[in-house]
């Protein structure tokens, strides 16, 4: 089997460095690193990796929506995290990533991580549904949202007064935790309650 292409995305230098020294010591080619969300899907989009190890939480774009970006472009994941959570074992099953490695976890692990990801193996289970605890309407002024309408705009679409939508807004800003729009958004995508028409992420790239 040729050698395991790879690329490492941790907002952590050392840490980057010690995955590289694990995966170069194992076999793998590590293709590149970088330290954002943003400064990884530019990174595999220059090299193509077999496997991307990505750290679940990143500034710009967070591991798991980045890892939703790399399964359209067939590109496995492992995703490295601090927690141990079940929550976010299943947010990441959702996002498409193939195994969740801890970075307590020897280096073993992850070399078997990356080796069976690169044989097309998922390690982890079938996640449960996506959690929401927003109301249909909701989840309609939060997409509409994320499509980049104003709120003139939702109201006239959904036969409501501006008020209302606000309200259904600021409702749906609570409970995911949001303080501005782009908070929102984020979240809402982070855990698939919308979609943006063409598949771009939240700053408007593919």
């Amino acid at each position: 089997m040729a050698s395991v292409r790879t690329v490492i995305v941790d907002d952590h230098a050392l840490v980057r460095e010690g995955i590289a020294r694990i995966l170069s010591e194992a076999g793998f080619e590590v293709a590149g690193q970088a330290g954002s969300g943003l400064e990884g899907w530019r990174l595999v989009r220059e090299t193509a990796p077999d496997v991307a190890i990505l750290d679940a939480v990143l500034p710009e774009l967070s591991g798991i929506e980045l890892c939703r970006r790399l399964r359209r472009r067939e590109v496995a994941v492992v995703v490295l995290s601090m927690f141990d959570d079940l929550e976010w074992r299943a947010e990441a099953a959702r996002a498409g990533a193939a195994a969740y490695v801890l970075k307590g976890d020897p280096p073993a692990t992850l070399v078997d991580a990356v080796r069976r990801a690169a044989r097309g193996e998922v390690l982890l289970p079938p996640p449960p549904p996506a959690p929401s605890s927003l109301t249909a309407r909701e989840r309609e002024v939060v997409q509409l949202v994320a499509e980049g309408r104003k709120t003139s705009e939702i109201a006239a679409l959904l036969s409501r007064s501006v008020a209302t939508v606000r309200a259904h807004k600021a409702s749906a800003m609570h409970k995911l935790g949001a303080h501005t729009t782009a908070e929102l958004v984020r979240a809402a995508l982070e855990r698939g309650i919308v979609r943006i028409p063409g598949g771009e992420g939240v700053d408007g790239r593919p």
